[in-house]
């Protein structure tokens, strides 16, 4: 089984229409059991992506100090 919010790379069977298919290859999070509106019924895993990032937050970015040679753009 997946946790929920894990994203997956797999083959889904679902039920569209009262009918079960099968999709193969496709990238998968879990949520609610549901993909594009369908219910999933099996997930066959091919390997796991892990999960999405959570942070919201921004890096600061602060300004060099240092000088750059006019000729060669080295920092000096």
């Amino acid at each position: 089984m997946i946790e929920q919010g894990e994203i997956v790379f797999c083959n889904l069977t679902i039920i569209k229409k009262g009918k079960k298919e099968k999709i193969n290859k496709v990238v998968y999070k879990e949520v609610d059991g549901l993909y594009k509106g369908d219910r999933v019924v099996d997930i066959e895993i091919i390997s796991r992506l892990g999960f999405e990032n959570r942070t919201k937050g921004y890096d600061i970015g602060t300004k060099s100090d240092e000088k750059r040679n006019n000729i060669t753009g080295v920092y000096e």
